[in-house]
């Protein structure tokens, strides 16, 4: 079930640990707003620092000086502290809503009965020595950058790891908790916000990172990883792309930083001053520097932007020796409750600046009182060496990351010799705790009920049974279906797969089936990268013409409603051997022979001008596909496996060839396509999704065997889909193809009064056909062809694009309750074909930070 699938790659296995334990009733939460102001001049004061008394629970005003604080973990004090004022403290009513103003006296100044009236002045760029000084930063950054040298080389060790948080005492409490409480002995406290968090998963990597400057290559060699952490239930591999997507490394000198899927404005990036507030804070010494604090604020609290504090060297370099980030309350992100960056950098070899230490801090929450989720991440850096060239072979290759042989089975004594830093001794526990739960019966089914809401399949032992939302589906030809699927589970083999499904149509009472064995060939796990294996299916299933859709299944109950007629179907007997190699540089080849036997139903039929019908057509084929796609990241399971998009490109190339004779095979020809992906992050204002495609049919073939563009008359939104386009309304035999989509992120909404505190994102998209049906398959030209479908009155329903391009449009609206996402389309060419609109509404689920 590939819907549920990619649920898990965009979120996945972070939020699945959400799921492990009943979500928390209501808690006394305290909410509390208010204003910071000087006693003296009546104006607002600005990063002010307000916690509660005794936690580390906090928040700092903005430029208006205002505050919002809304936790569990409340103390019945509030106080505030800011450089050059007295510190005032306040009583709180724990569990209530309220608003609590602050009047800070200055230090240097104490006036008694005398009233002072000051005149507002509104922040500006011109004149702002912050600002001056910020640009003095970006001004010095390729100066104070590592890649300013030829040569760099350094150790790197991180760790990453998940923790429940919200770990309350009634909690614990619960009758379905009784049978864990041992697991209580390992909850801990939260240095960012006081929440107890409870330690479940851990990853260790060990890595030696090489940089050249010309040509520009970086080159990270993996030494070895270790993962503790739900490994029967969750892919740990995919965690680890997951992890590196979420929490790309962080570099305070880009001007942009993705960070959580998301471009983040860089506090020191070339369009910071039109992007931050600044203010210049205090100066002091750092590490034996004499520095500056400046602190900062996004303009629009919305936007994908950084509130906190840069500490930069007072000198002539105007380096960075610490960032100190976090994200504001109000910033349109999704599961996110706090957020918090710590990097620390250093003077090197009296050479250059480099990155130390890099601590990640994010505390995920689908709902503000509910259990939800530490996400961590620390990276040390050391033993630096400049300016030392290694040979060629070092940076050669196009991935940046390299895992040397067993890099996944290093024993204790690598690692007792290889950490930068020891196991702190709650670290250690998490081996022994996250080993030890999986083994309670209680836990077991806590989780299989877990994995059938989200993978879709139920375990019983070495069998899953599913996916349980295609048990019913229907369509206007074969009736009401029901099917039932299985696959064998890694406790039957991680090396061998079987699977298969049967399915019942009441309306055509014929019963469909499918089954399916794929074995590895590097003798490692299916779910492991890179991926070897041979697979092999023989099916006897029904599709519609032309209907593709992406990581759904297509017997998913929701894709049976379907708009117009749609009672044009195949009936499809295959047989099929496949072989899959991962190869080094993100090259991928898949090498399938296929004999293929399509039978028409419903209104469909193959027929001829004579009158004529053919009962069906067989082909066989063989097809190589060739796949490059550079540095990529993916969550995989056993039979799946979904990219997760960056800015690099991804090409692929596949070449059918059907030769005749051959196992009854009808025809010769030959099947060319062409694809390339690319996405491109624009500062403020978002990201675009580029596809373009071409593909051609060399010989003659009938029309049920050329390009027949992805149509969809389902009410879901299909990415690579022509959503306002009729299932085999076009049809051929060369094409090209340009899909364009931008996702505008917050920057329109962020900006309406009101609108904004939805959060909603704004999305445009084009999508564009042009294509041929030359002469040689065009039934209308040349006799003796397969005629192209008609109704039943005889009027034609499927044509070719060879006077103008077909074309659509759309604008959307994402991030609707975080979940979903609406399009509204035009369709803006071929409007008087049948049973097509102009315009119609498609939604989506997509689930986003």
């Amino acid at each position: 079930m590939r819907i549920n699938k990619t649920i898990i790659a965009i979120s996945g296995n972070i939020f699945l640990l959400l799921l492990l334990i009943p979500v928390l009733h209501a808690q006394r939460v305290t909410k509390i707003s208010g204003k910071v102001i000087d006693a003296r001049t009546k104006e607002p004061l600005p990063f002010v620092n307000v916690v509660f008394a005794g936690k580390n629970i906090g928040t700092t005003t903005d430029y208006k000086g205002i505050y919002h604080l809304e936790t569990q973990w409340a103390s019945n004090k509030l106080q505030t502290s800011y450089l050059g004022y007295y510190s005032q403290m306040k009583p709180v009513k724990i569990g209530e809503v309220q608003t609590i103003n602050f009047w800070l006296k200055p230090k240097n100044i104490e006036l008694n009965e005398v009233e002072v009236k000051a005149k507002k002045v509104r922040y500006r760029n011109k004149n702002n020595p912050a600002v001056a000084l910020i640009r003095k930063v970006v001004k010095n950054k390729f100066r104070n950058r590592m890649t300013s040298l030829n040569y760099y080389e350094y150790d790197k060790y991180e760790k990453d790891e998940f923790d429940l948080n919200n770990i309350t005492e009634k909690f614990r409490n619960k009758k379905s908790m009784r049978k864990f409480q041992y697991i209580f002995n390992y909850v801990d406290t939260s240095e960012i916000n006081g929440k107890p968090y409870l330690p479940v998963f851990l990853k260790e990597t060990r890595s030696q990172v090489y940089y050249r400057k010309s040509p520009k290559k970086k080159k990270e060699y993996v030494l070895g990883t270790k993962m503790v952490g739900l490994h029967e239930y969750i892919n740990n591999q995919g965690v680890s792309y997951i992890i590196n997507n979420l929490y790309q490394d962080i570099n305070i000198y880009d001007n942009y930083i993705m960070l959580l899927t998301n471009p983040f404005i860089s506090p020191i990036a070339s369009i910071a001053p039109s992007i931050y507030k600044f203010r210049i804070i205090d100066t002091l010494d750092m590490n034996g520097y004499n520095c500056i604090r400046i602190d900062f604020q996004p303009r629009n609290k919305q936007d994908f932007a950084f509130t906190g504090s840069l500490y930069v060297t007072n000198d002539n370099r105007y380096a960075v020796i610490k960032a100190d980030l976090s994200v504001s309350h109000d910033i349109n992100l999704n599961f996110v409750n706090d957020l918090k960056i710590i990097q620390e950098f250093k003077y090197i070899n009296h050479t250059a600046w480099g990155l130390s230490k890099d601590k990640l801090i994010v505390d995920f929450n689908f709902t503000k009182k509910g259990i939800g989720m530490f996400g961590r991440r620390t990276i040390y850096l050391d033993n630096f060496l400049f300016n030392v060239p290694r040979p060629d072979s070092t940076y050669r290759g196009a991935e940046t990351m390299v895992y040397l042989n067993n890099y996944d089975d290093r024993d204790s004594t690598f690692w007792k010799k290889n950490r930068l830093v020891k196991l702190s001794p709650k670290e250690k526990d998490i081996y022994i705790m996250t080993d030890s739960i999986q083994h309670i019966p209680a836990f077991k089914r806590t989780m299989n009920i877990v994995m059938l809401f989200v993978a879709g399949y139920w375990n019983f032992g070495k069998i899953d049974v599913g996916p349980i939302n295609t048990f019913y589906s229907f369509n206007d030809v074969e009736g009401f279906r029901l099917r039932l699927g299985a696959r064998t589970s890694d406790k039957f083999s991680k090396k061998i797969r079987i699977s298969g499904y049967g399915v019942y149509g009441f309306k055509d009472k014929k019963f469909k089936y499918s089954i399916m064995g794929k074995f590895s060939l590097n003798n490692k796990s299916l779910m492991k990268s890179p991926k070897h294996y041979i697979s092999a299916q023989y099916q006897y299933e029904t599709n519609f013409p032309g209907m593709e859709v992406q990581f759904i299944n297509e017997d998913n109950f929701l894709l049976s409603f379907k708009r117009g007629v749609a009672d044009k179907l195949l009936y499809n007997r295959m047989a099929k051997i496949e072989y899959y190699r991962d190869w080094r540089n993100g090259f991928s080849t898949t090498l399938s022979v296929r004999n293929l036997k399509q039978e028409p139903g419903g209104t469909l039929y193959f027929q001829y001008e004579d009158g004529h019908q053919d009962e069906s057509i067989t082909t066989s084929e063989i097809t190589l596909k060739l796949r490059f796609a550079p540095d990529e990241k993916f969550y995989q399971g056993i039979d799946y496996k979904v990219p997760i998009l960056t800015n690099k490109p991804i090409l692929q190339l596949s070449v059918t060839q059907s030769i005749k004779g051959v196992l009854g095979s009808e025809y010769n020809f030959t099947k060319v396509k062409f694809n390339l992906f690319k996405r491109f992050y624009w500062p403020v204002i978002g990201f675009t999704n580029t596809n373009v495609e071409a593909g051609k049919l060399f010989g003659q073939a009938p029309f049920i065997l050329q390009w027949l563009p992805r149509a969809n008359q389902t009410y879901s939104y299909q990415l690579y889909s022509y959503n306002m386009m009729n299932f085999l309304e076009f049809v051929n035999d060369e094409f090209v193809s340009l899909f364009v989509e931008h996702h505008f992120n917050g920057f329109i909404f962020n900006k309406i009064p009101l609108i904004k505190k939805l959060k909603w994102r704004a999305i445009i998209s084009f999508k564009g056909l042009y294509g041929n049906l030359t002469d040689k398959n065009n039934p209308v030209v040349t006799d003796g062809l397969m005629l192209l479908p008609t109704d039943e009155y005889g009027n034609p329903t499927t044509f070719s694009l060879r006077n103008k391009p077909y074309i659509e449009i759309s604008a959307g609206i994402g991030n609707i309750f975080k979940f979903f996402r609406i399009d509204l389309i035009k369709r803006v060419t071929y409007l008087n074909n049948p049973h097509v609109s102009e315009y119609g509404i498609r939604a989506r689920f997509k689930l986003d930070f």
